[in-house]
Order: C-alpha cells, then structure tokens, then sequence
C-alpha cells in the first residue's frame, strides 16, 4: 500500500517538475494524459477495492480518464 501512495504522489508531483524544468506544453500535456491514465488504474485497483472484480468491471470503471482526457484534448484543438 506504501508504494500506491509513493506512486499517486509522483503521478502528482511530475507535471510540476517538469514545468520547473521548463517542459513546453506539448509536453506536459502528454505527461499529465498518461499520469491521469495512471492514477485512475491505481485508484480503481487499490482504494475501489476493484483487484478481484472481472475484468469487464474494471475496464469500464478506468475507461472514464482516459475517455475525458481525449474528449478535452480533441476540443480544445478544435477550437
């Protein structure tokens, strides 16, 4: 469980390096779509109590991340 916290902290604490490092926003936006991938896989797995589920329940209860993150991105390059 320690290294659940270690991780949802660096999936945090990355993108803010990062742009102290001086990413440029291409970057950071692929950055923080995977780290979102991430910590909604960790936090379905380990706080929703979702390790034992069938697989079609955890699919569906990790798809939103990803499915919002791409919705966002592909609005905002169209306007």
């Amino acid at each position: 469980m320690l290294a659940v916290y270690i991780a949802l902290m660096v999936c945090t604490m990355t993108p803010v390096i990062a742009l102290q490092a001086g990413a440029d926003a291409s970057v950071l936006v692929w950055l923080v779509f995977a780290l979102v991938i991430v910590k909604a896989l960790l936090l379905v797995d380990h706080f929703m109590e979702m390790r034992k589920a069938p697989a079609g329940w955890r699919f569906a209860a990790q798809a939103w991340a990803p499915v919002v993150v791409t919705g966002l991105a592909v609005f905002h390059w169209l306007s």
